[in-house]
């Protein structure tokens, strides 16, 4: 049994990619059964599976593991090449949800695209690869504890960074569980305790900078104290130490000191500060 020949006037054939995926969650099929049908890793399915490099006879075993026809699995493609939603690739949707998202946890991305973490990884490293192949000005940073698009290096000046930093600062409302671990990070603080943190929140606090960028024991992020009016200046931008967990953070700028003036976060801190009931602080941080 071969698969069917398309008619002589259609066009060269590819395969119905969003078909071919939904019929694939309707059997309960993830990535590993995929990638054995096909001898393709599903991250790669965009550029090389195609009626040419699947055999024949793959092609009818992939129909019926997918309970349809070999027909159905492929279409003539339309002029335009641009990715509709429903057929983006999975590169195309990190990159997207990047560009929304700017740092984030890896556990936390996953979780919010409904992946599980080696697509992550397998997806991220394919992406990565693609922008530094194509010129894009884009390119993917990717750790243990955060991942985020930055800039191809050289294609910015140090002042011109400085200047868009400057101008494109805007509010961002802190989440429920952060606010809490805010409130309670200035309590400890205010009375000279360690913050005392989980370990798997000082990734996620310090790439929100509610944390400061050190290696050592989790302190206040100087821009959440300036925020709050209990530091005199933020952080600028320049390279974070190279001990520091943290991606893209900032270096302080020292003034020379007031006489008879200390400037302390605890006792700073130790002045209450009124927050009515019920309010999320907003606090202004790039995104």
């Amino acid at each position: 049994m071969t698969a069917p020949a398309p008619p002589p006037d259609a066009g060269p054939l590819a395969f119905d990619l969003a078909f071919l995926r939904e019929r694939a969650m309707d059997c309960r099929l993830g990535d590993d059964e995929l990638t054995a049908l096909t001898g393709i890793p599903t991250a790669d399915w965009d550029t090389h599976l195609t009626p040419q490099t699947l055999p024949a006879a793959a092609l009818i075993h992939l129909a019926r593991a997918l309970a349809t026809s070999p027909e159905s699995l492929l279409r003539t493609p339309v002029q335009d090449n641009r990715p509709a939603p429903q057929t983006a690739t999975h590169a195309t949707v990190l990159h997207a949800a990047l560009m929304e998202a700017g740092r984030i946890h890896p556990d936390d991305l996953a979780g919010a695209l409904e992946w599980p973490p080696h697509r992550l990884e397998r997806v991220a490293t394919a992406l990565a690869a693609h922008l530094e192949q194509h010129n894009s000005p884009h390119r993917l940073v990717h750790t243990d504890t955060g991942i985020h698009l930055t800039t191809t290096p050289g294609l910015l000046t140090g002042r011109q960074r400085q200047n868009l930093h400057g101008a494109g600062h805007t509010a961002a409302s802190l989440s429920p569980p952060e606010a809490a671990a805010v409130t309670r990070m200035l309590h400890r603080t205010a009375s000279g305790l360690p913050l005392d943190l989980p370990s798997e929140q000082i990734p996620r606090l310090a790439n929100r900078r509610l944390l400061a960028p050190t290696g050592g024991n989790p302190t206040v992020h100087p821009d959440l104290l300036f925020a709050l009016g209990l530091a005199r200046h933020p952080l600028t931008d320049t390279p974070a130490p190279a001990d520091s967990q943290v991606l893209g953070h900032r270096a302080t700028v020292a003034d020379p000191p007031e006489p008879g003036r200390v400037d302390h976060p605890a006792a700073a801190l130790a002045v209450p500060v009124a927050v009515p009931a019920g309010t999320v602080p907003r606090l202004s941080g790039s995104r």
